[in-house]
């Protein structure tokens, strides 16, 4: 894998207090299967944080969302030009949903981003449906 295309670990919120300070201080959308914190992080690097409550559905379910959401991510960073901290917190809907729906969700927050005049170019959408 091409590694400017990798899930590093300095990519992930970590902390409580990253998701509070995106959670205060972020802009908040709302998308179909989850809602986006975003708020500038002043680093050369996007970092990402995913919430998904039991809600959602057992591990099993909350983990293959998580990877879901993650690998949305990983294919989305390159064609961006401003760096965010971007929590996601997840909805149930987001269980049942395929991958190219969690896809246009999230291009649609940062369409959204971009038109407000908060993103630079965001890309387009992946190569092939999964």
């Amino acid at each position: 894998m091409d590694d400017e295309r990798r899930f590093r670990g300095q990519e992930r919120l970590h902390k409580r207090r990253q998701y509070l300070d995106v959670y205060g201080r972020g802009r908040k959308i709302h998308c179909r299967h989850f809602v986006v914190y975003v708020l500038e992080n002043g680093l050369d690097h996007h970092r990402l944080g995913i919430t998904v409550s039991r809600k959602v559905g057992k591990a099993v379910v909350r983990n293959k969302v998580k990877r879901r959401l993650r690998e949305v991510f990983r294919a989305s960073k390159p064609n961006w030009n401003v760096h965010f901290d971007i929590v996601l917190n997840v909805k149930r809907s987001a269980a049942e949903a395929v991958f190219q729906s969690l896809w246009t969700d999230f291009r649609e927050a940062l369409r959204r981003l971009e038109e407000e005049g908060h993103a630079g170019s965001c890309g387009s959408g992946p190569a092939a449906t999964v």
